[in-house]
């Protein structure tokens, strides 16, 4: 049986495009990894003291919820006659 050259040319081919792409994702996953790991470090910085930002304005909002409820809670507690305020402690 004898071998045309096309087959052989295209096994060529097919071997150089597959190489190529076996090297072009290698490098993508090299360079992926070194630009996250360079700047990684500043972008979980950045998340970190955001996250922290979000965190004092929740205890603030909660703080004042709080403080709300309380005074509520207060104002009701007066509106009950002295003499039914035993049932409700």
């Amino acid at each position: 049986m004898r071998r045309s050259r096309t087959s052989w040319f295209g096994r060529m081919v097919r071997g150089v495009v597959v190489s190529v792409l076996a090297l072009s994702l290698i490098a993508v996953g090299v360079f992926g990894f070194l630009f996250f790991t360079v700047t990684g470090n500043d972008w979980l910085g950045q998340w970190m003291s955001y996250g922290s930002e979000l965190s004092l304005q929740a205890d603030g909002f909660e703080s004042r919820v709080e403080r709300w409820t309380d005074s509520l809670e207060a104002r009701v507690g007066q509106l009950i006659p002295e003499t039914i305020r035993p049932f409700f402690d």
